[in-house]
């Protein structure tokens, strides 16, 4: 898959899509996972794939760096990137509490608070137990659908994105849901 993100690997719209949108996201009111002061300030800011990176630059217009930083994991030794953030809003695409990207969000915005993480060895599908996120059974039930598809639009950057270190998130409790190789069990 080329960096430029061909829609092979993954369709911005299947099977994230509007009609897949989470219960707990449509009741939200401030954008508490994204705004300076609500989870983004307990958490680092989304782990950005090289085709989030594609569809967002062809969005916006915008190069990397201007929305987005660098950071070596010391795990795999590869640079990985993450979304800037702002003092004023949080999330560099939040504007006026809105995500001004929404169609063109990152992997981990759109799978949040499901995550992928490396545990004892093996890649693992949690669920975080982020207090403003009431998860209904629906919501459950359309994560679960969206493990298989993730994990194949993370790609080679799964590893990456499962043990670069993101500091408020080892805090932050967590229910194990799956293996990643494995069909999840979600209840």
């Amino acid at each position: 898959m080329s960096p430029e993100g061909d829609g092979s690997r993954f369709s911005v719209t299947q099977p994230f899509s509007e009609k897949a949108s989470l219960d707990a996201c449509q009741r939200c009111t401030d954008a508490s996972c994204c705004k300076s002061g609500g989870i983004a300030k307990t958490i680092e800011p989304p782990f950005l794939t090289s085709f989030d990176i594609a569809q967002i630059g062809k969005f916006t217009g915008l190069p990397a760096d201007v929305y987005s930083e660098t950071v070596v994991n010391p795990h795999t030794g590869n640079t990985v990137r993450f979304l800037k953030t702002t003092s004023r809003e949080g999330c560099h695409f939040l504007n006026e509490g809105r995500c001004s990207i929404h169609d063109h969000r990152p992997i981990d915005c759109r799978l949040f608070p499901l995550d992928l993480r490396m545990v004892e060895g093996e890649l693992t599908w949690v669920i975080y137990n982020y207090n403003h996120c009431e998860l209904t059974e629906r919501d459950m039930a359309i994560l679960a659908r969206q493990m298989g598809t993730a994990l194949a639009a993370l790609g080679n950057e799964a590893e990456d994105y499962a043990t670069v270190p993101v500091p408020g998130m080892k805090n932050l409790p967590f229910k194990i849901v799956g293996r990643a190789l494995e069909k999840p069990v979600i209840v």
